[in-house]
């Protein structure tokens, strides 16, 4: 019968003991090798992104996030869009507003001279003649031009009697009256009138020192 020398003539290690040399090996060959320039975390790092691309459910997921970005970049656009057009129509109302205003006051202003010289003539009818038809006539004409201003937004100014208020009234005289408080208007020289509540033409008056 063969023993065993005759099988295994080259084992005569110990078992539990290290090959000669094995101390001496390469550290390449005891650590883990690098796979193109990658270590072994970042090879597996780099294989756990490749699968979850190619997972449908990560895909998926992805394209919806994209989508989801996409809205929100668009309604954002659009909310700037109509900011933009709000702001620009704003403008173009404040615009026309005031060009509309400033016609309106150029247009009436140009009435306003002959509001009062046909006040005047009415105040210069001879005491006694008020009730003749050519008087009447003055009086119907004053009444119908009063009442186109004032349907247009044309109301007079109350001045006389009333406390100096230099926003509607232009005093263009002061001078001392007995009884009366400094500061007021004694007499209006010439009516003033505002149009839609602002200023059309201040009342030109006297006023008490």
């Amino acid at each position: 019968m063969r023993n065993r020398e005759e099988f295994f003539p080259e084992q005569t290690e110990t078992p539990g003991e290290e090959p000669a040399g094995a101390e001496n090996a390469p550290l390449a060959e005891q650590q883990p090798a690098e796979e193109g320039g990658l270590s072994w975390q970042e090879f597996v790092e780099t294989f756990q992104e490749q699968a979850a691309a190619d997972d449908p459910v990560v895909q998926l997921v992805q394209e919806y996030k994209e989508a989801i970005k996409a809205r929100d970049e668009a309604e954002d656009k659009y909310l700037r869009a109509a900011a933009e057009f709000a702001n620009a129509r704003r403008r173009a109302e404040l615009r026309a507003d005031h060009e509309v205003r400033a016609a309106r006051e150029m247009i009436l202003s140009s009435f306003l001279p002959v509001v009062d010289d046909l006040a005047r003539a009415v105040l210069a009818v001879p005491p006694g003649d008020e009730t003749q038809s050519w008087s009447n006539g003055f009086s119907l004409i004053q009444r119908k031009l009063d009442g186109v201003l004032e349907r247009l937004g044309v109301t007079p100014i109350e001045a006389e009697g009333h406390p100096f208020d230099p926003t509607l009234h232009q005093a263009v005289i002061m001078d001392e009256v007995e009884g009366v408080p400094s500061g007021v208007v004694v007499q209006e020289l010439q009516k003033g009138y505002l149009l839609d509540g602002k200023v059309l033409r201040p009342s030109m008056v006297k006023v008490a020192q």
